[in-house]
């Protein structure tokens, strides 16, 4: 949100004008879904060709045409420079469920996409919504069925979202889930979307 003029250097200004806004707005696509991004940031280019809008007018359309309420996205993504660092803090069996807890090691919030690899190869996502963090929460625990058995969980198993450290976010360390979503390609002729 500082103007570009007052980065002490270009490096700085690279990277909070360029590498980090879109890093950012593949983390807002899969925050909203890929329809529905799609659907707002053409209506932001509709609102707005041949003006000059603030990061404001471009927050509110967002907002306008979702549905939604993101002011901690803004909050987290724009005003601040926190971190996100999503980990896996322990995977248990207890009768017929497995808890996964998961936990917010720093202070960027984010909705939680769960992969569970299960024995037999089939694997589940999950997601849990950002709300959970809300009021400084650090620690969450999902319950899962504990059969076929669980064998591999995985947060963010396509990357979409700008975590840290993604060391932390498997069980067992170092296990992968399912397999990278492929990413999509832009630009004349790319051709339809390759993700949902």
């Amino acid at each position: 949100m500082k103007h570009g003029d007052r980065y002490y250097n270009e490096v700085a200004f690279g990277v909070a004008g360029y590498y980090k806004p879109a890093t950012v707005l593949v983390a807002l696509r899969e925050v909203l879904g890929r329809r529905t991004f799609e659907k707002a940031m053409q209506e932001y280019g509709r609102r707005w060709m041949n003006k000059h809008p603030t990061p404001f007018d471009f927050f509110n359309t967002i907002e306008d045409v979702s549905g939604r309420d993101l002011d901690w996205f803004w909050k987290t993504w724009f005003y601040e420079t926190w971190q996100l660092d999503q980990a896996i803090g322990g995977v248990a069996t207890e009768g017929d469920s497995t808890r996964i807890t998961i936990v917010n090691r720093e202070k960027a919030l984010m909705p939680v996409i769960l992969a569970v690899g299960r024995e037999g190869g089939k694997a589940d996502t999950l997601t849990v919504p950002v709300e959970q963090w809300f009021g400084d929460r650090k620690e969450v625990t999902v319950a899962v069925p504990a059969t076929p058995k669980v064998v591999r969980v995985e947060l963010d198993p396509a990357h979409d979202f700008p975590d840290v450290n993604r060391g932390n976010g498997s069980w067992p360390r170092g296990a992968a889930t399912a397999e990278r979503r492929p990413r999509p390609t832009y630009g004349p002729g790319a051709g339809p979307s390759t993700r949902p």
